[in-house]
């Protein structure tokens, strides 16, 4: 599930990304950012090197410089790599060197002398080693404006590339789900059924899939795959969160080997009518936390009240936006829904007698409510053994 660098939408998204990102560098009074970027690139953390070029980088640093007017460009390390990154980056200017020269050569690039009166900013995700945080207000000789949640807003309102790519993840997620239920039986150990998963996410076109997946006769919650032996009667949960073109997409599943009681399936169906309810109310200028409170309603209705906070539950969801989980669908969260971003929305909850149950959809923010990106909403799973198969 390749996309083509030459796509059209791809041309024309990173073009309207550099042209918001100047005209939120300008509102904010910045003359000159510098996005960077580690190599790492994590389900939880924001990427904006990869969001400005749509260049996956091989080596530890990478810097894009912007300016309110001049060209574009970036120092990318090592220098080996130049030929990919001039043919995969949306910016053209490409200056490749060793990692031990990638701040000289950033110093060199940005003429520091010009900038020692000038507003300068830097967006690292979050990510960037002590020494080259430090390394910029020594380079640059005065303070530097954090601009992480800057990029992070702008990367949050998908663009026709980002969601292109975004639903590409979601298909790989959902396919990765079906070969879970065709693989997964009584006997097998957690890990085999999680590496056989993340070889076929990656071989459908995933370049990366975080996932949890564990079971239980009663789950207390989902962790990472262990050496357990999964046997009949468990409640198998997975979280599966393939990336394509570094965006992240993610759905939540539960699944039981064997046949569901009546009730693990009333169980399911409270999760799915909570989830529904969230949905419905996700709408533009809605505070996240009002979400919450319209997820946690049916199950509170039906008497579980106390077990929609911690430990019981973390969140009810929280955003995807070019590997940031900020921000998250929480009570303590004063963010409020825009059109145009893409969460995943999953009210997964313990209840005492059935344990921890997942059920979540990636969704994108519309007028009329949470629209899913899911071909269809996820049901709760049944694996039948060889033994009831016959």
């Amino acid at each position: 599930m390749t996309l083509s660098l030459d796509d059209p939408l791809r041309r024309e998204s990173y073009d309207r990304r550099l042209i918001r990102l100047r005209a939120a560098m300008q509102e904010a009074g910045i003359e000159l950012l510098i996005a960077y970027g580690n190599g790492r690139h994590s389900f939880l953390a924001m990427n904006p090197a990869w969001w400005l070029t749509g260049f996956r980088q091989l080596g530890p640093h990478l810097a894009v410089i912007v300016t309110l007017d001049d060209e574009p460009r970036i120092v990318t390390t090592p220098l080996w790599d130049r030929g990919r990154a001039e043919e995969r980056s949306a910016i053209k200017k490409v200056i490749a060197c060793e990692p031990d020269d990638f701040l000289r050569t950033v110093e060199s690039e940005i003429g520091p002398s010009n900038w020692l009166r000038a507003s300068v900013a830097v967006s690292g995700g979050g990510q960037m080693p002590r020494p080259i945080h430090e390394a910029w207000r020594e380079m640059l000789g005065h303070s530097i404006v954090d601009a992480d949640q800057m990029v992070s807003d702008l990367a949050r309102i998908r663009d026709a590339w980002s969601l292109k790519c975004t639903r590409a993840a979601v298909a790989i997620a959902e396919e990765g789900y079906a070969f879970l239920l065709e693989t997964a039986r009584p006997g097998m150990r957690e890990h085999e059924l999680a590496a056989e998963l993340e070889a076929y996410c990656r071989g459908r076109g995933a370049e990366d899939n975080f996932q949890l997946l564990s079971s239980s006769q009663h789950n207390r919650n989902v962790h990472r795959p262990t050496s357990r032996i999964m046997a009949e009667g468990d409640v198998l949960l997975g979280e599966i969160t393939p990336s394509v073109e570094g965006e992240f997409a993610q759905i939540c599943r539960t699944v039981v080997m064997g046949e569901p009681t009546a009730q693990q399936r009333r169980a399911f169906a409270l999760l799915d009518e909570a989830l529904h309810a969230g949905m419905a109310l996700a709408k533009p200028g809605v505070p996240v936390a009002d979400i919450v409170r319209a997820m946690n309603a049916p199950i509170e209705a039906a008497g579980y009240g106390q077990y929609t906070v911690p430990p019981y539950m973390r969140t009810r969801g929280h955003s995807m936006a070019m590997g940031s989980t900020d921000p998250e669908i929480a009570l303590q969260s004063g963010h409020v829904l825009a059109e145009d971003v893409v969460f995943v929305m999953h009210p997964n909850q313990y209840l005492p007698e059935t344990g921890y149950f997942m059920c979540g959809e990636p969704v994108i923010i519309r007028p009329h409510g949470a629209e899913p990106l899911t071909s269809r909403m996820g049901e709760l799973g049944s694996i039948q053994s060889a033994d009831t198969l016959a």
